[in-house]
């Protein structure tokens, strides 16, 4: 599953890849139409600026052969307004080849010419103004003149045309690669998204199909953890009642017979009774855990903790005293929890604190408040860091344990120490985690050999940070 994940991960990942990669090429292709359209534009511009400024050269010529023949004003004023027609043409050239060292420099030989040209036309404007007679030679030199401008002016366009032809064959190569390159871009993502989209339709039938087997694990779960909650419930009941007539008889047989039965006999139902009050602890023990597995039943309220302490240590009470133990204690916050679990919680850790005391040594209990943040606990996997949690430590001075067994104590059953050493069923800390877990809470245990245990649990301040 996490393999076929990963491929569909891969697949988007290269399919978006690709697709930037498409909208980039694509960004970069109008931008380069759009530089192309410029240029093109401005190399039109060009050529059409000096058609016009050889046009306004040969209005000049003809303005000057009429104002030579007739003597006009008028040819004399249309050749001033073409020579300020022609500087304006002239001056907007130079800008648009800056970019052209060869253009630039055959812009200023055509500056010098038509300036040598116009020079030559004014020699006989100004003799036709004295009177004189019209040079020949000087207006023959301005023909001359004409021709090198006109020729100066064609290579300057030819040289426009071909950097325009060079531009649309460069833009068609560019075209057609950009165009073989989008398509092939375009053709792989779309294959990829095509093969993601299939990849992910397989991969949620995979899930449906593990969903549907899920369910069907857990309604099958639910149906055989409720078979079994009624199982040890209905067998716990019904072992109870020949257990309390064994008791009954054994006691019975004891008293009655207490004078005609010998040593070996009345040991024999000590024993029997002995038997018959740990197998009754058990059951008692197992009814017990068998109502904490079925948390649905059980009404959640506001409990304060400092009330639940208070009623375990009055049920402890005869033990305290018994044993002369100092038990300190913290104010106790108020959660929302069942009271009942919460009392066995409480119960079971602090009766273990009692039971597995050093000889010789009262018992020392101290049960410490904290609040703290998921992110502050450590040894716990899976706790929430952002979440806040009340920590409720109970540490005694006992014979503590291994803390290789910190685990396995919490497992029902499981002792560490045999029952002629400390009586029980093993079953106490089973409940303890059993309550923890049901307030989405977490517990761990650290012991030191002949130094005492800490038992550490994790309640959440807010049942919405679950």
């Amino acid at each position: 599953m996490y393999k076929s994940l990963r491929s569909v991960v891969i697949s988007f990942t290269v399919s978006i890849l690709l697709l930037g990669l498409l909208s980039f090429s694509a960004y970069q292709e109008v931008k380069a139409s759009l530089e192309y359209a410029q240029s093109v534009e401005q190399i039109h511009e060009v050529l059409h600026t000096s058609d016009r400024l050889w046009a306004t050269v040969k209005d000049l010529e003809a303005s000057q052969r009429g104002y030579l023949l007739t003597k006009s004003k008028t040819y004399l004023a249309h050749f001033l307004s073409g020579k300020e027609q022609l500087n304006r043409s002239f001056a907007s050239l130079p800008n648009m080849v800056i970019d052209n060292p060869i253009q630039f420099k055959r812009l200023d030989t055509l500056k010098r010419s038509i300036r040598r040209k116009m020079n030559l036309m004014y020699i006989n404007i100004h003799k036709i103004e004295k009177g004189e007679v019209v040079d020949s030679l000087i207006f023959e030199k301005g023909y001359q003149q004409s021709n090198y401008i006109y020729s100066v002016l064609g290579r300057f366009q030819a040289y426009q045309r071909q950097v325009l032809s060079v531009k649309a064959i460069k833009k068609s190569q560019t075209d057609s690669q950009m165009s073989n390159k989008m398509t092939m871009l375009a053709s792989f993502s779309a294959i990829l998204l095509i093969l993601s989209f299939g990849l992910v339709f397989t991969e949620l039938k995979k899930r449906i199909s593990f969903q549907t087997e899920l369910e069907n694990t857990i309604e099958e779960l639910k149906r055989s953890n409720s078979e079994l909650e009624q199982f040890a419930y209905v067998a716990s009941h019904d072992m109870q009642e020949p257990l309390r007539k064994i008791r009954a008889f054994s006691d019975m047989l004891l008293l009655r017979q207490r004078d005609t039965l010998n040593e070996d006999g009345k040991q024999t139902l000590q024993k029997i009774a002995k038997s018959s009050e740990r197998l009754q602890n058990l059951i008692n023990d197992l009814l017990a855990f068998s109502r904490l597995v079925n948390t649905n039943t059980q009404q959640q309220e506001q409990v304060s903790l400092n009330d639940v302490l208070a009623d375990v240590l009055k049920d402890l009470s005869i033990v305290t005293l018994e044993k002369s133990a100092i038990i300190e204690f913290d104010r106790l916050p108020t959660i929302t929890g069942v009271k009942f679990q919460l009392h066995q919680l409480f119960l079971n850790l602090i009766a273990n604190a009692l039971k597995f005391n050093k000889s010789g040594m009262p018992p020392s209990i101290s049960i410490r408040y904290n609040i703290l943040l998921g992110s502050q606990i450590r040894n716990i996997p899976n706790i929430k860091s952002f979440a806040q949690y009340h920590e409720i430590a109970i540490a005694d001075n006992g014979i503590g344990f291994e803390q290789e067994y910190a685990d396995k104590i919490f497992m029902i059953f499981q002792r560490l120490h045999t029952r002629t050493q400390f009586d029980g069923t093993g079953i106490g800390l089973a409940v303890c985690k059993r309550v923890i877990t049901n307030h989405h809470g977490y517990i761990k245990a650290e012991g030191v050999p002949n130094h005492g245990a800490t038992f550490t649990i994790y309640l959440p301040t807010n049942r919405n940070e679950e």
